[in-house]
């Protein structure tokens, strides 16, 4: 009997990995969804170095990998490495345009920039987040109404 089934995390064709000398090799999609996996597995355990080694074994200035780029942000927050994870939300916002992604996102660069120290501007952040937020259950309640 198999486990639970993992959920693709992006093309597995256009994925790669840096190797040790700096060159991109690529990677089979079973193993980029494998790697993003484990990543976040250490990252869940609070074993950020380890998640992150990985990540960034799969990143490089090309990718257009979207679940890669929302872990990698993801993990470097919880990291405290607010200017790096604030790098990776800018080259998210013009390749995610999936309708449900502003909001997580905006909270994401909300913590983002409190762990670069850049707290006013955090706080701006999280503003626009709960508007958003507020937006998005207005548009629910409406929606569901309707039924």
């Amino acid at each position: 009997m198999a486990g639970p089934q993992l959920p693709s995390l992006g093309d597995g064709p256009a994925a790669s990995v840096r190797a040790l000398t700096g060159q991109v090799v690529p990677v089979s999609g079973q193993e980029r969804d494998l790697l993003c996996a484990l990543s976040y597995v250490h990252l869940a355990c609070g074993q950020h170095a380890q998640g992150l080694a990985l990540l960034r074994l799969l990143d490089h200035e090309q990718t257009r990998d979207i679940g890669l780029l929302r872990i990698l942000a993801y993990g470097l927050v919880s990291d405290g490495a607010g200017e790096e994870a604030l790098a990776v939300l800018d080259r998210l916002e013009g390749l995610d345009d999936q309708p449900g992604a502003r909001l997580p996102l905006t909270l994401l660069r909300s913590h983002a920039l409190r762990r670069a120290g850049r707290m006013e501007e955090a706080k701006l952040a999280f503003r626009d987040y709960v508007a958003l937020r507020a937006s998005a259950s207005q548009r629910d309640a409406l929606s569901g109404s309707r039924r």
